[in-house]
């Protein structure tokens, strides 16, 4: 009988326990319920980097005049540009241009400058 008895008690306290976990549990999905979407709709929408962000380096080839500031700012003398001058209009016109991203510290100064 007193083995019945405690079953009966722990079977209520396991009740109770889970009751209140599944309570705790929706209050929290309330609380976000009420909050604004963190989300955005990409291609419609950008979202805005910080100043200091680090990231992969973007460079356009096509406005690319081959000056190379970009390698005199950069803090390991990074990327590589190759260029041709062109004597008939005395222009210089780029053939190449790369970064080794598994070197590359991502300050941003390349494209800061450029």
């Amino acid at each position: 009988m007193f083995l019945m008895v405690t079953g009966f008690m722990n079977y209520g306290q396991q009740t109770v326990r889970a009751a209140r976990y599944i309570g705790q549990s929706f209050m929290i999905t309330l609380s976000h319920a009420n909050r604004l979407p963190v989300t955005i709709q990409y291609p419609y929408e950008k979202l805005i980097t910080s100043e200091r962000f680090r990231g992969r380096i973007h460079f356009e080839f096509d406005k690319c005049i081959a000056c190379e500031v970009c390698v005199r700012v950069c803090p390991i003398d990074l990327p590589v540009v190759d260029w041709k001058l062109e004597t008939d209009i005395r222009k210089k016109r780029l053939l190449n241009y790369s970064i080794d991203f598994g070197i590359c510290i991502f300050c941003g100064n390349c494209v800061e400058y450029c």
